[in-house]
């Protein structure tokens, strides 16, 4: 009997896909198509004079957006800031918002039928849905009106000193003014295939090994500091997580124990694995099939290989391995990523023959 083949991490009905957060040790919840970001608490610019529910402004790509106070939106009391905050930069219909979290939880798909509206009036009416999962209630933020909210209060002056919830210890200061500086520039290297020549590629590190991958197969490449990596449950131990790339979301490949290699230097300390992720970056890579996101090591360069400098392979070793063939350069091999092999392996699908 012929079937189709499903991806075991396609993330299914994106349209009611909701990311989840927390405030107050209550769940809340936004369609994750608004959301283009998550990232950590930056040092946020305070102008002397601001609206009414607005902290502060923030400088994301060198655009400058507002920073929402959502907790008093949702009339929560104040709560002084930490660096373990999260913010979820969010477009909404009109414009660029951010607002700052306690932390994220996960991500969920929220089925139609099964939202339930919320009776009468309820924290400035921009919760107007909940859901249910087992027995925990999570309410559904209405970014639309949370714009409208915010518009109306637009010319009402804030009366609330948010400089004293930030925290103003040096430490701190100094992890906030990092952060801050990073979101500004967001330094990614785009890759076009009209600008870059047929024959490039991106020469990438897994441990000791150098590999590179064909150009035109790779639509971005970011630092994992830039962006929330969201652990999916019950995947196997390559899947690090997925992540909302400007509204699509790409399953995060640890490609280093995708391909088998080990890593002898793992740490057992949360932190660490965090700041260790941070150390690394992504390869963005887009195909017919899946949308995927291969975490390695370290990006090396960016060269042009020419056809005669590539030798192909088929020893079995080598094919384990993903390797497509080798490429010579200035005295240096280069393994060729064979992404076809690599996108087909059965281990990123499941077998839905009996649906």
């Amino acid at each position: 009997m012929e079937f189709k083949k499903k991806t075991l991490l396609t993330v299914d009905d994106p349209q009611n896909l909701h990311l989840c957060f927390v405030l107050d040790e209550k769940i809340y919840a936004l369609n994750a198509k608004y959301v283009l970001e998550v990232t950590t608490l930056p040092l946020i610019n305070e102008p002397q004079k601001l609206p009414e529910y607005i902290i502060g402004i923030l400088n994301y790509n060198d655009l400058f957006i507002n920073v929402i106070d959502i907790r008093k939106v949702l009339s929560l009391p104040k709560k002084k800031y930490d660096i373990s905050n999260k913010v979820i930069i969010i477009k909404g219909d009109e414009s660029l918002i951010a607002i700052i979290v306690d932390e994220i939880t996960d991500f969920f798909t929220a089925r139609p039928a099964s939202i339930q509206r919320v009776m009468g009036e309820n924290f400035n009416n921009i919760v107007r849905t909940f859901y249910k999962i087992q027995e925990e209630l999570i309410n559904i933020i209405d970014i639309p009106q949370l714009e409208e909210t915010i518009k109306k209060a637009h010319f009402s002056e804030n009366t609330t000193n948010y400089s004293e919830l930030f925290p103003n210890d040096e430490e701190s200061m100094c992890i906030l003014q990092k952060r801050r500086n990073d979101i500004a520039k967001i330094p990614q290297m785009n890759l076009d295939a009209d600008i870059y020549d047929k024959n490039q590629y991106v020469i990438f590190k897994l441990g000791k090994h150098s590999y590179c991958i064909y150009s035109l197969f790779v639509r971005e490449l970011i630092s994992p500091k830039n962006y929330n990596i969201t652990k999916i449950p019950y995947t196997p131990d390559f899947v690090s997580g997925i992540i909302n790339l400007k509204g699509n979301f790409y399953t995060v490949i640890d490609l280093k124990k995708f391909i088998g290699f080990d890593d002898l230097n793992q740490e057992s300390d949360i932190e660490q694995k965090s700041q260790k992720i941070n150390d690394k970056k992504i390869i963005v890579v887009e195909s017919s099939e899946l949308k995927l996101a291969f975490l390695v090591d370290e990006i090396v360069n960016i060269l042009n290989i020419a056809k005669e400098n590539i030798e192909p392979k088929n020893e079995m070793l080598l094919d384990k391995m993903y390797i497509q063939a080798e490429a010579y350069l200035s005295d240096k091999v280069y393994n060729i990523l064979n992404v076809d092999k690599l996108i087909n392996d059965e281990r990123l699908y499941v077998d839905n023959s009996s649906s």
